[in-house]
């Protein structure tokens, strides 16, 4: 009992003091500047649960007010106010909007937000997308909220090996599909990447048509060594690998995801009806060098009547590896649309390639070839590797609004032969520079009425098709096309048929 007695004149006292410390505290300074700023523990909500029935979940974020004194959030909001499928609240204060919300110095709030969709809706986004916004001081700032709205195959890194990319691999997803040496992707829903998706070695991956692939910031697919890839697409019924997202606004954006990485295979890696656009990297074809000094692959990529553009780095990159491209449209890159470097053999028959990059000045070539090239060992050593190749274009356009679209480089200890046979190309290269053309056109002047010598626009729907002026039609080959008697649109050639991924029509 002696322990728990307070004497009364103690506590009077002790009320006294009280109240004279908090009549003598200062009330905190309000913050009315717009250089005022607010602080949030992410820039990015994401909600990345596999929604199975209605999917709700929750999540949080705090907002930081870092200053000393205290700020008025004047309003919190989301950007697409009614029509979102958002819900949130701010410290038990729900929305649709929070008014005049006041944080202490150094203090912070938290928000609380809630989703609701439906997975198995098809026609839903595949991605839903909205936005907090927070007014202090007369600025805005905002915080993304993002949740996937369909139902997806969703492949997460397992593995964060040094030196690599975080990864997983395709063995690992026995909830989607029989694992053994012969998977079949399904194609009744999306799949997404997150990280690397890898391709076991001694493991043949078929991706059937109309299969669509999304990738994360940074993703990428991969057929490791031993590994081999099949892409089925079909007309009107393509593969197609892209960013995941999906408004109009990402439809031509380059650099949303990373690349397609080829190693050697016991088959050859093959292409027919895909659509590849919006990354970095289209296809990286090239030996593992990690294990030894790169040789030339036995086999070859094959693509046929694919598609690959918009990439922010290089459309393909091939590197000691064989290539096989017909009926093929390249477009639109920051560097190459092609570059083949070291040994290697490359056929491209009836196809485009044509760069016609909007984002910012390009410098480089459209195709580039060299008989040699280096890969960091090390951080202070790399290794040249210099090999033999030989490079033919046969019926083929390449072209671009640069002075050069060709360029190449020779380096003693290999040998560099290209060959250009019924083409059309923009150059300033001369056959007294290099002999490389045969019954090929170089730098068409523009004819009347027309502003581009080869293609009627090349933008939108029709791009890179062929004008009734173009200095691409009735130059072709029949013996070159060969077997390749539709065009990529399907439509037949004629026994003059003409240069490149499409012929004329009327």
């Amino acid at each position: 009992m002696i322990a728990n007695y307070i004497n009364p004149k103690w506590t009077l006292g002790i009320l006294f003091l009280l109240v004279i410390w908090s009549g003598c505290r200062k009330e905190e300074e309000l913050l009315t500047s717009s250089s005022t700023r607010l602080g949030f523990s992410t820039d990015t909500l994401t909600f990345d649960t596999v929604f199975t029935q209605i999917g709700s979940a929750t999540r949080r974020f705090t907002i930081r007010n870092r200053n000393d004194g205290k700020v008025r959030i004047s309003n919190i909001a989301l950007k697409n106010g009614d029509e979102s499928n958002f819900r949130f609240n701010v410290d038990g204060v729900p929305g649709p909007q929070v008014r005049d919300l006041e944080i202490r110095g150094n203090d912070s709030a938290f928000v609380f937000v809630e989703v609701t969709v439906d997975p198995n809706n098809q026609s839903s986004p595949l991605v839903i997308f909205d936005a907090l916004t927070f007014e202090l001081n007369g600025n805005r700032q905002e915080v993304v909220l993002e949740a996937w709205g369909q139902d997806a195959y969703y492949y997460r890194p397992t593995q964060r090996p040094t030196g690599f990319p975080a990864l997983s691999f395709l063995s690992e997803y026995d909830e989607y599909f029989p694992i053994s040496t012969q998977i079949e992707l399904p194609n009744d829903k999306p799949h997404v990447i997150f990280g690397y998706l890898v391709i076991d070695s001694l493991v043949n991956l078929t991706i059937p048509s109309g299969t669509q692939i999304h990738f994360y910031d940074g993703a990428g697919f991969w057929a490791y060594r031993g590994s081999n890839l099949k892409v089925k697409g079909s007309r009107d019924n393509e593969v197609v690998f892209q960013g995941y997202r999906l408004e109009s606004f990402y439809d031509e954006q380059p650099g949303q995801w990373d690349r397609i990485i080829l190693n050697e295979s016991p088959e050859d890696h093959v292409f027919e009806h895909a659509i590849i656009k919006n990354g970095f990297i289209g296809i990286s074809a090239e030996y593992f060098f990690l294990g030894g000094t790169p040789q030339v692959t036995s086999n070859k990529v094959r693509l046929y009547n694919t598609e690959i553009t918009n990439m922010e780095g290089v459309g393909m990159l091939i590197r000691n590896y064989n290539s096989l491209v017909e009926n093929c449209l390249i477009t639109n890159a920051q560097n190459q649309l092609v570059a083949t470097l070291g040994g290697g053999e490359q056929r491209f028959i009836h196809s485009t390639l044509a760069n016609y990059w909007s984002y910012g000045n390009r410098q480089e070539e459209s195709f580039y070839a060299a008989n040699a090239f280096e890969i960091q060992v090390s951080a202070t050593e790399a290794l040249k590797i210099i090999g033999d190749q030989s490079v033919y274009f046969g019926n083929s356009i390449i072209y671009g609004p640069n002075r050069e679209e060709l360029g190449y480089d020779t380096i003693d200890g290999g040998i560099l032969t290209v060959s250009m046979d019924h083409c059309v190309v923009k150059t300033e290269l001369t056959d007294s520079d290099v002999n490389w053309f045969v019954n090929t056109e170089l730098n068409p002047e523009t004819p009347f009425g027309f502003f581009n010598p080869i293609f009627s626009t090349t933008n939108g729907v029709d791009a890179f098709q062929l004008h009734n002026e173009s200095a691409a039609r009735d130059k072709g080959s029949i013996t070159i096309t060969d077997t390749i008697r539709t065009d990529l649109a399907g439509n037949i050639r004629d026994a003059q048929p003409d240069l490149g991924v499409y012929e004329y029509q009327e």
